[in-house]
């Protein structure tokens, strides 16, 4: 009886230990998942000296920057030495009849000159790596009318992100075609200035990576939108999701330097 009792223990143990072996060798070869990734783009900067409190952000915050500009070219170098990303963001032709603003492109222009408004718009941001549409109601859901512009972006080799004012756009598709670098914005944040909206875009871009591994939130350089970022990017769990730069989506280096042309030699009026 005392045998069985011994070779009885012996099994147990032997059984233990290669359910051990066998749970070890399964979690070791179970890769880990990978973090969601988050991409903020903050647009409208350049017109107010008050859009450098953005600058309390992370690094990794992507700064769009409109042309032509008080501020524009000072925030694109500042962001720049940080090793911030930086964005042309390009006014184009909306339904609104709030004020494009200067080196805004029309479906009116010629290609010639919607080539030589962008090119004068791109030079006026030092280092920007890509371009997302500022309003562009109209624009973007006109396939043949945004031909000149992308095969100019294409001949930049920017990037393109769809920021996506209307429902009827076209303009990711379009750059996908032309085989130029192209995303899509998931989610705007702060078009409502609330805390309680702003958290509501919050949770659904959260909720959104479950479906999508990237995910781009568009914000604005509002007080009210710096200060929740910071908070809600403090308790950002590591684990579970990467705050990337958009260069970090294409794997894109940084862009050289370009000629800049003033904000002086154009009439600027900040939008209402």
């Amino acid at each position: 009886m005392k045998q069985l009792g011994i070779y009885c223990v012996i099994v147990w143990g032997m059984l233990v230990s290669q359910t051990t072996s066998a749970a070890s060798r399964t979690t070791a070869h179970q890769p880990s998942q990978a973090p969601a990734e988050l991409y903020i783009i903050i647009d409208d900067m350049g017109y107010r000296a008050t859009d450098e409190l953005a600058f309390a952000l992370p690094e990794s915050v992507t700064f769009s920057i409109l042309p032509h500009t008080p501020q524009g070219q000072a925030f694109a170098e500042r962001a720049h030495a940080q090793s911030r990303d930086v964005m042309l963001h390009l006014p184009m032709e909306a339904r609104s009849d709030k004020p494009l603003g200067p080196g805004a492109i029309t479906s009116s222009m010629y290609a010639s000159e919607m080539t030589a408004t962008f090119e004068a718009a791109l030079a006026s941001v030092p280092y920007a790596i890509g371009v997302n549409n500022h309003m562009g109601s109209v624009l973007t859901a006109s396939g043949q009318a945004l031909q000149p512009l992308m095969n100019v972006i294409k001949h930049t080799g920017l990037f393109f992100v769809d920021s996506r004012t209307t429902r009827f756009t076209v303009a990711q598709q379009v750059a996908r075609e032309k085989q130029i670098p192209n995303a899509r914005r998931h989610v705007f944040l702060d078009h409502e200035q609330t805390e309680a909206f702003m958290n509501e875009q919050w949770q659904r871009a959260i909720a959104l990576t479950r479906k999508h591994p990237k995910v781009i939130i568009i914000a604005h350089p509002h007080p009210g939108t710096i200060e929740f970022l910071q908070n809600k990017l403090a308790d950002l769990p590591a684990q579970r999701y990467a705050l990337k730069s958009m260069h970090d989506y294409f794997d894109k280096p940084d862009a050289p330097q370009r000629e800049y042309v003033s904000s002086t030699q154009v009439s600027v009026a900040a939008p209402n």
